[in-house]
């Protein structure tokens, strides 16, 4: 029976605004393995669990986090328009999402977004802050972000996040990722065999909780990254707590 970890990714976003001190607080209370997060930077250079670069979609605000000061985000409002009449969430800046789940134990997947290229010393910054997590990795769509990480000689993790059109070549020649991230519709292609073939176990995002190889995975796979961790977890017949 497979027990291969779950993560919430930003904190399973069907039952709460997604990123937020709601849904991080109620994944913790179903017992889930690890979080997934999104960090991006503000123009005064705070990290802030959010994924998208502007805030139109969570906030109908089009500004660009990386034009606003951390003092402008925090006075957003998140949800759907009724919701942010009346029950809104905030953006949590990093320090407050750390400060959650650092006596936890959870494992964390942390994302560096966009925003974060070329920003070497609030990459460093953000690394110093995971020192007291046990378990955790970075993750990018960037590669030069997580090469930074390799360079700079940081003690941590990197998972990189691939796509059916990046440079694989390349990619796999990097021996220094702990792992690769893909999409769940390369589930059992020809791109996962060949990246476990060069050795690199994978955690799959996406996934629903209804697919059939959940209960009986590849070997390759360490995790489940899912809006839907109760539902993997039942997937795989653990008891949530």
């Amino acid at each position: 029976m497979s027990k291969i970890p779950v993560y919430a990714h930003r904190g399973a976003p069907n039952r709460a605004v997604e990123n937020s001190l709601k849904a991080f607080k109620r994944v913790l209370m179903l017992g889930v393995d690890g979080i997934e997060i999104d960090l991006q930077l503000s123009a005064d250079g705070v990290a802030f669990v959010t994924h998208d670069i502007d805030f139109f979609r969570l906030a109908g605000n089009s500004r660009r986090i990386t034009d606003m000061t951390a003092e402008e985000i925090l006075q957003l409002k998140l949800g759907s328009p009724l919701y942010r009449k009346f029950w809104y969430s905030r953006v949590m800046t990093f320090d407050q999402f750390i400060q959650l789940v650092a006596p936890t134990g959870i494992k964390l997947n942390i994302e560096l977004k966009e925003s974060f290229l070329g920003k070497i010393e609030k990459i460093v910054e953000v690394v110093e802050k995971t020192k007291g997590i046990e378990d955790v990795h970075f993750s990018s769509f960037e590669f030069s972000i997580l090469q930074a990480i390799h360079a700079l000689g940081l003690n941590v993790k990197t998972a990189f996040i691939g796509k059916k059109n990046s440079d694989w070549d390349y990619i796999l020649s990097i021996r220094k990722w702990d792992a690769i991230h893909l999409n769940k519709r390369f589930y059992d292609s020809e791109l996962m065999y060949r990246i476990w073939n060069e050795g690199f176990p994978l955690r799959f995002y996406n996934v629903k909780g209804n697919e059939k190889y959940i209960v009986h995975p590849h070997e390759s796979v360490i995790g489940w990254i899912t809006d839907y961790p109760e539902k993997v977890i039942q997937r795989q017949k653990r008891n949530l707590t």
